[in-house]
């Protein structure tokens, strides 16, 4: 009797040490994560308050989003350095009050982008130029550290491993930024390897091609790639890594349209920011609020300041447009040339109609239903009423601010992510970026874990531990059940054999059986 009870208080003390409530308490020092402290005081003065914005590109279409971000940040008290080429906050009036390291001239625009079609090969060629710079930009970041004492790193995704790198090396927590959700569901593909963004009404022959075929063509493309890069870290003593860990423990705040993207689960440390814009914006000039006030069907169009198209499309466009005016279908447009050079354009225009148009008409803005003007306050012009449709790149600025304003929109993709042309992100969301690069800030303070040089250090493998996804800790067996699976198969194929022994044991048994009978009943030969 007494044995049985005993048996019972065992059995309760195991369940009660199996609980979730006494994990907490217990284990709760011991699992890698923090322990919060009541009450994080915005005042105090050993507070991480420095960080350090690098982007590898630079322009407004990378630093814009970034900056909106910062802007939070620098109204709540942080110092916030900005590392990136050409000199752009000195020249902007929304970010002038931020300070800028320039670290050279802005990346040229190859000409491959617009000549030829986009393809993977074209971007991996790009980024393989891009890192024959990755020495000069680790130890550009690496002296902005240093100047500025920073305790976060705020990094733009594309081609910027020196700032990952520098980040990690140092043990500093960092912040990524980016355009794109990755990693993708199997049913949603990458349109820059010829597939379709949504794989769920495609042939099998299609799915195969871009499961199987295309991503082993990435695979190969990726692989030297990441070898190339690897030799430029060795020059600078960063250690050869793979890049995937890093990305799963580092938060990247995205900049997307939420909605518009094909759905499917985000990792949680991935969060969903956007679509980042601007408080407020350039208001329209005399001119301009002039011609659309006359023009009640007005076409927008701007085809980028950075990646643009060919001049003979632009010859096509602008033939386009003209025939559109002249059948009354339009009655104006406004275009944003940008860094087009209109001298390569034909002198004359000749429309179905026989009419002539001169070119040189058209570009002093003689011409009476086209404005032409390099640079233009976008958002207002979209805002008002009488813009009926927007022709555009597809750029995530101006995706964004047409979806905004509710303007319909015509899309000439052209590179990059203008492909893809679809992202999901909050009203509010720059907001929250803010908060979260506060709470990566904090984290790091928490830990407590201080360099020689008295500085607060992080282990960014721990860092955002609850974030992660259990399977990134569970590992390759554990984190994808395969030890289940192989148990089941094992267990399948066990009693799969077991049966076929016994059947054909029960069969040789009754061949056995069968035989004497046959042979005791043949006569015998005397």
């Amino acid at each position: 009797m007494f044995h049985s009870k005993l048996w019972y208080i065992i059995i309760l003390i195991i369940f009660f040490i199996n609980t979730d409530r006494f994990k907490i308490t217990v284990e709760g020092k011991s699992n890698g994560f923090f322990q919060r402290e009541p009450d994080l005081d915005k005042n105090d003065n050993n507070k991480p308050k420095n960080i350090l914005v690098a982007s590898k590109i630079g322009g407004i279409s990378h630093l814009r989003p970034m900056l909106e971000i910062c802007k939070i940040l620098e109204d709540r008290g942080y110092k916030i350095t900005l590392a990136s080429p050409g000199n752009f906050t000195a020249t902007s009036t929304l970010y002038h009050s931020i300070p800028q390291i320039i670290t050279g001239e802005r990346p040229k625009t190859h000409e491959s982008i617009f000549r030829n079609k986009f393809t993977m090969e074209t971007l991996f060629n790009i980024n393989m130029n891009l890192i024959n710079e990755y020495a000069e930009d680790f130890n550009n970041y690496l002296q902005a550290y240093k100047e500025t004492k920073a305790d976060l790193f705020f990094c733009d995704y594309m081609a910027n491993d020196a700032c990952f790198d520098l980040a990690w090396k140092l043990n500093k927590p960092v912040v990524g930024f980016s355009r794109v959700l990755t990693p993708h569901p199997p049913y949603v593909a990458r349109p820059i390897l010829g597939c379709r963004v949504n794989m769920e009404n495609e042939s099998f022959y299609n799915r195969f091609i871009c499961a199987v075929i295309k991503p082993l063509q990435l695979q190969w493309y990726s692989r030297k790639y990441l070898n190339y890069l690897n030799d430029k870290r060795a020059e600078v003593g960063v250690s050869i890594h793979d890049f995937r860990e890093r990305l799963m423990n580092t938060l990247f705040l995205v900049d997307n349209f939420f909605g518009f993207e094909v759905s499917f689960a985000r990792l949680p440390i991935y969060k969903e920011v956007g679509p980042i814009l601007p408080d407020t914006s350039p208001n329209l000039t005399s001119d301009l609020n002039l011609f659309l006030s006359t023009h009640p069907r007005t076409m927008y169009i701007a085809l980028g300041t950075t990646v643009y198209t060919t001049p003979e499309n632009f010859a096509i466009l602008l033939h386009s447009i003209l025939e559109l005016i002249n059948q009354n279908i339009l009655d104006g447009v406004i275009w944003a040339t940008g860094l087009f050079n209109e001298s390569e354009l034909a002198s004359t225009f000749t429309l179905t109609t026989n009419d002539v148009i001169f070119t040189s008409n058209i570009l002093n803005n003689s011409y009476p239903h086209i404005r032409i003007i390099k640079y233009s306050p976008q958002f207002a012009i979209l805002s008002h009423e009488n813009t009926k449709v927007f022709l555009g790149h597809g750029g995530v600025g101006s995706y964004h601010e047409a979806m905004l304003t509710a303007t319909p929109m015509l899309v000439l993709p052209i590179a990059f992510d203008q492909i893809v042309n679809a992202d999901a992100l909050e009203l509010t969301g720059k907001h929250k970026g803010a908060d979260l690069i506060e709470i990566v800030m904090n984290l790091a303070k928490l830990n407590k874990a201080m360099n020689e040089d008295n500085e607060l250090e992080a282990d960014n493998r721990v860092l955002l531990k609850h974030w992660t996804n259990p399977d990134s800790r569970l590992g390759l067996i554990r984190g994808n059940n395969l030890d289940v699976f192989v148990i089941v198969i094992a267990l399948i194929s066990g009693l799969g054999y077991g049966f076929y022994k016994i059947m054909f044991t029960f069969k040789r048994q009754s061949l056995n059986d069968g035989n004497p009978r046959e042979s005791s009943s043949k006569p015998k030969n005397e």
